[in-house]
């Protein structure tokens, strides 16, 4: 009794001081990354065991095969060949006992793996739904944002409204503006209301004579900044189009991660999704998070044990298959990160693009400023070389 009970405080010691381990190695690592290199290390050091074991059996079996090559005996021959079949099963079991230490290590590598993307896909879920500089970006495209253009543009619509019956094309015009809506809202001069607000910007100059030198200039100036931002919405729209692919791709993703979640950790491992929102996903302490996580990779591997035990000719495939297609969500969110960072990157250009501009330059400087804390913020969060890299290597080859 008392060798079980101090087996007992051994073991828990022994997972304590895991835990104090796993912590104290790197606190700027995750918790996935921490304890699956703690459950490397102990599958390493497994591996080395039965490494030494099978070589170990392999010397007693040379030995045997060169004293059955040298006896005369028969009896002391079967003896032998006998002795060199037990070797062999046992060879066998520690060979058996290699798998199994790998694919208890890979799919508990899966099982946590895929725990990690419900609290990945959270903060780009968020990154990609309230983009900072958006706000700023939209602001570069309203024209009722620059100096004096409001004011200007009153007199342009008066323009209208006074010569609208006789000409077609103001007619036109401002049927468009009263279907489209206030300028100030941020209507876009995009499209065949930016033709046509053109259109009716050059009527509105040539009607001007040489007594409204002032609001000539003025209606020029006005004209090319309506034109710097219509181009710069037009560029400005071909990247948000990526963005909503980007958000289906997202939302794809979730669903699909969602079915895995189902599929391994309340299927497979009977947790249920409400204990690992509260233990995992909600949790803020690092220490609970890993242990909690350590205890689902245990959880992990127990299942393994008894898959084998219970369908011994085929235990491998269920877990191969989930196996699989953890790895290759894993691989799509990497994938997906990286579009997102692309396409940041076309932002980049996009400013460089405009920032020349007499007309435009100040808001590219701040819209610049903008990107870079977006930028920033995103790239101490996800690093997807290095996610799609940790993805291809998630499992141990045996």
């Amino acid at each position: 009794m008392k060798k079980i009970i101090f087996g007992i405080v051994l073991l828990v010691l022994s997972i304590q001081g895991a835990i104090a381990q796993i912590y104290a190695e790197n606190q700027n690592a995750t918790v996935t990354e921490q304890v699956l290199k703690e459950l490397n290390r102990e599958r390493t050091l497994l591996s080395q065991n039965l490494e030494f074991r099978i070589k170990e059996i392999d010397s007693k079996i040379n030995n045997l095969d060169e004293s059955i090559k040298n006896t005369n005996s028969a009896s002391e021959k079967v003896e032998k060949l006998l002795e060199r079949v037990k070797y062999l099963e046992e060879r066998q079991d520690e060979i058996d006992k290699n798998t199994l230490s790998v694919y208890k290590y890979n799919y508990s590598s899966a099982v946590l793996n895929l725990a990690s993307m419900e609290r990945e896909i959270k903060p780009l879920n968020l990154f990609n739904s309230s983009r900072e500089f958006y706000s700023t970006l939209d602001a570069v495209g309203n024209p009722m944002n620059y100096e004096g253009y409001k004011e200007w543009f009153g007199k342009f619509k008066t323009y209208i409204a006074e010569e609208k019956k006789d000409d077609a094309r103001l007619e036109a015009l401002n049927h468009m503006l009263e279907v489209t809506g206030d300028l100030a809202k941020g209507t876009p001069f995009t499209g065949v209301f930016a033709g046509s607000l053109f259109d009716g910007i050059s009527q509105f100059i040539g009607s001007l004579n040489r007594r409204d030198k002032d609001l000539r200039e003025q209606s020029m100036k006005m004209l090319k900044l309506t034109t710097s931002i219509a181009q710069f919405t037009h560029d400005k729209d071909l990247i948000e189009t990526e963005w909503e692919a980007i958000n289906k791709s997202l939302n794809e993703l979730k669903e699909l991660q969602n079915t895995a979640m189902q599929e391994n950790l309340v299927e497979i491992l009977d947790i249920q999704t409400k204990d690992f929102t509260a233990n995992f996903t909600n949790e803020t302490d690092a220490k609970k998070r890993t242990q909690y996580i350590l205890d689902i990779s245990r959880i992990a591997e127990n299942r393994i044990m008894e898959e084998r035990k219970a369908n011994p000719e085929n235990w491998k495939q269920e877990y191969h298959d989930q196996m699989l297609a953890i790895q290759n969500l894993k691989i799509r969110f990497g994938m997906l990160t990286f579009r997102i960072l692309e396409n940041l990157d076309k932002y980049e250009k996009l400013i460089h693009k405009y920032q020349n501009d007499p007309l435009l330059k100040d808001e590219m400087t701040n819209l610049k400023l903008k990107l870079d804390l977006v930028r920033n913020s995103f790239e101490s969060t996800f690093n997807p070389q290095e996610y799609i890299k940790a993805s291809n290597e998630m499992y141990i080859v045996d």
